[in-house]
């Protein structure tokens, strides 16, 4: 089941890859069908990397080895290589990656298609983080299946921080449009057509309980350092995580 689910967010987001890819990475309406300025864009990832980088009282120079879960076409990562001696991005999307690797060649990008992550051992990375990604997963199975993953590949003396809508509305949860997008595409209507002329697309979001996150969380052999309301849905959360065993 959780390969199935997996190869169909995996062919939404090789659409979104094609037909807009700044946008499905931060969806902001007045930047959507190609209205993104590109340095904009990118300079949109260096301030919230800059802010994230205060919360959590890092200076720019060599922190160790980040991970940027989810990257899209390297936003964030770029930014992150600021303040990392080396920085990982991966994403289920092989266009994504490709552009990733176009914009920030001193990053390493990494195709990832499981509900793991296994290309990298255990206590691995000294930051982790991941934002407005696991909101698209397949299932809420999928994103505990990462948080864990995030929990195994984090060092002992890391950190881990993403954000996960706890709520959303009954709209959110129906989802017609997207639906309306995967029956005419699965009727042969191409990609861009249904995008551009439709006005339709196939990104899906759920939402996980903050109790769901924290029992997640604890399970995988992490600590809940703290949450707080991120700027990017009025309904989520940003959590910070630490292996338990720290104190």
């Amino acid at each position: 089941m959780y390969v199935s689910r997996i190869a169909t967010t995996q062919r939404e987001w090789e659409d979104l890859a094609q037909v807009d890819p700044l946008w499905a990475i931060l969806s902001e309406k007045d930047r959507q069908f190609g209205r993104w300025d590109q340095d904009e864009f990118f300079a949109s990832g260096q301030r919230e990397i800059d802010s994230l980088m205060r919360s959590c009282e890092l200076a720019q120079g060599d922190n160790g080895r980040a991970l940027d879960f989810g990257c899209g076409v390297g936003r964030l990562s770029r930014a992150m290589r600021s303040y990392f001696a080396e920085v990982f991005g991966v994403d289920i999307s092989e266009n994504m990656i490709s552009l990733a690797r176009q914009h920030s060649p001193s990053c390493e990008f990494l195709l990832n298609q499981t509900d793991n992550l296994r290309m990298f051992q255990d206590d691995f990375f000294d930051f982790v983080y991941s934002n407005i990604v696991l909101q698209h997963q397949a299932s809420k199975e999928v994103v505990k299946a990462y948080i864990k993953e995030f929990v195994r590949v984090v060092k002992p003396s890391g950190t881990i921080v993403f954000q996960m809508p706890y709520k959303i509305s009954l709209r959110g949860a129906l989802q017609p449009r997207r639906r309306l997008y995967a029956f005419l595409k699965a009727l042969g209507f191409p990609a861009p057509f249904l995008y551009n002329r439709l006005r339709l697309n196939p990104m899906r979001t759920i939402h996980l309980p903050s109790h769901e996150v924290q029992d997640a969380v604890s399970q995988a052999g992490g600590r809940l350092v703290r949450s707080y309301p991120d700027n990017f849905n009025r309904s989520s959360m940003s959590y910070v995580v630490k292996k338990a065993s720290v104190v």
